[in-house]
């Protein structure tokens, strides 16, 4: 949402500062005087307010809209990069590829867009978008889920029938040597035998 009060119109540095000095409590008296201080306030403030100075209720105003904002936006920040280094130590643990990390990342995305849902709760059209991207973009991580779930079940489905056959082959081998009268030779000695013929 754009926001044109007196504190929204200031340089991103300065409103970055006025939201780090209000989330480390700094009451707000301090912080309307450390504004009138500034030289780009002041330039500010007689270009487009008649030099009106910054007044506590400005900053009662920022604190209800553009610094919930920036709570929102670090609070999902926060959320993103914790989500993303233990995305990486599961990926080690694991031993997971690394799109597995990006699929873990992209959940934390949405984790933070959900989070930004309320921010535009007053525009319905915005709203229904958002809503709509959310969806498609996590009806495409499932799918991504169950792809890799199916090609799991049919790996170890694999390696399950390799494993029979390989019993049932040793089993075969086992039987034959069993059956095998003392000192003849066994079909894979002839075909040994064989090979060995041909190279001389």
């Amino acid at each position: 949402m754009t926001r044109n009060g007196k504190l929204a119109r200031l340089p991103q540095l300065i409103r970055e500062q006025i939201n780090r000095r209000l989330d480390d409590g700094e009451q707000g008296h301090h912080v309307v005087k450390w504004l009138n201080t500034l030289p780009e306030v002041k330039t500010l403030m007689e270009a487009e307010f008649n030099g009106q100075p910054v007044n506590e209720n400005n900053l009662s105003n920022w604190k209800l809209g553009g610094y919930l904002d920036w709570q929102t936006q670090q609070e999902g920040l926060e959320t993103t990069r914790q989500l993303r280094s233990e995305a990486a130590q599961l990926g080690k643990a694991a031993g997971r590829q690394f799109t597995d990390q990006l699929a873990v990342c992209l959940t934390a995305r949405l984790a933070v867009a959900l989070r930004q849902f309320n921010a535009v709760q007053d525009d319905p059209a915005a709203q229904l978008n958002l809503l709509r991207e959310l969806c498609l973009r996590l009806a495409a991580l499932r799918k991504g889920d169950h792809n890799l779930e199916s090609l799991k079940l049919k790996r170890d489905r694999f390696d399950l029938e390799l494993k029979k056959l390989e019993a049932k082959d040793a089993a075969r081998k086992l039987e034959e040597k069993k059956l095998q009268p003392e000192g003849t030779i066994t079909k894979e000695g002839w075909e040994q035998l064989e090979k060995e013929l041909k190279l001389i």
